[in-house]
């Protein structure tokens, strides 16, 4: 598609967009223009970095990033934000499966995506990891800080 100086423009192909952006979570909305104009690898960083962020000030550690910052904030031993007071095999579980997913998410979505000019996501590629990250920025809203009294 060209505008009305001849230049070539992206915009998504699905018509349904809006409704996409209605059912994610709101700290996802980062990305939204960005994946309407179909540039579908920088509105899925822009996405996964909120998550950075917000996992960052959510434990108030803004000194720390990526699998490092993951590690602290969802210790198994020492978190700095838990689900769940961690008593049972199935909440111990569900901590720990949370940490790796959030590992993940900042290596192999946001790192990738940003040390990467043009890595070339596919708008369902991209609706994909929107959902994921939705779902990561869902249970987020859940988590509680832990405090020396309450471990």
């Amino acid at each position: 598609m060209t505008d009305s100086a001849g230049q070539t423009t992206r915009t998504s192909s699905h018509p349904n967009e809006r409704q996409l952006f209605k059912s994610l979570h709101s700290e996802t909305y980062a990305g939204r223009d960005l994946f309407r104009d179909a540039y579908y690898d920088e509105a899925v960083r822009k996405a996964s970095q909120r998550f950075v962020n917000r996992v960052q000030e959510l434990a108030n550690r803004p000194d720390l990033d990526g699998t490092a910052l993951m590690e602290q904030a969802f210790s198994a031993q020492k978190p700095l934000l838990a689900f769940s007071e961690r008593k049972t095999l199935l909440e111990r579980d569900g901590h720990d499966g949370y940490r790796f997913l959030a590992i993940g998410l900042t290596r192999a979505v946001r790192n990738v995506l940003t040390h990467h000019d043009d890595y070339g996501l596919s708008e369902t590629e991209a609706r994909e990891w929107l959902n994921f990250i939705s779902a990561m920025h869902r249970l987020l809203d859940e988590a509680q800080q832990v405090t020396a009294d309450s471990d």
